[in-house]
């Protein structure tokens, strides 16, 4: 056994006589169980100041740790920032498929910022998708997946002699 810790035993003894005395002083409970009470408290107290509660940290060995470009942590990140609060899908997700959709737009001749290039996007994307694209409105995941689809039906870029050459 090692020594009490005395600092604890007195704050427990003194903040259980105090709560004793209120409780037999208002009559919630009478004096002898108000009593025993705080005889109890201190008597934990001294067992557990008496004892030694703590177990010694077992050294587990250090596991190196690979870090890899699209590994665990990576595809973690991206599965807690798809969605924010309100179910919706988050602004940072938004932006990237908005920078994917250009690029593919690029790809097959379309300058997105253009806004005379509208009905070109409107034929390969769809009419609802480029609204939605534009608005601001934050997409929930099934229209995320809608401009997905669209986008990945765009495929790559067509081949022709400038790619070529």
């Amino acid at each position: 056994m090692r020594s009490w810790n005395w600092r604890r035993v007195t704050t427990v003894t003194v903040v259980a006589g105090l709560a004793a005395a209120g409780l037999a002083y208002w009559n919630v409970v009478d004096p002898w169980h108000a009593l025993a009470a705080a005889t109890v408290a201190t008597t934990i107290s001294i067992l557990w100041s008496a004892t030694d509660t703590t177990i010694p940290d077992p050294q587990w060995p250090d596991l190196p740790i690979e870090a890899r470009a699209g590994g665990r942590n990576d595809v973690s990140d991206l599965g807690w920032s798809v969605f924010g609060r309100d179910g919706r899908v988050t602004d940072r997700v938004v932006r990237r498929i908005r920078a994917l959709a250009a690029d593919r737009l690029r790809a097959h001749g379309i300058d997105p910022s253009d806004p005379a290039a509208e009905p070109d996007a409107e034929r390969l994307l769809g009419a609802r998708v480029l609204h939605q694209l534009k608005s601001r409105q934050p997409p929930t995941a099934r229209t995320v997946q809608t401009w997905l689809e669209a986008i990945d039906r765009l495929g790559p870029a067509p081949i022709t002699e400038e790619n070529n050459a």
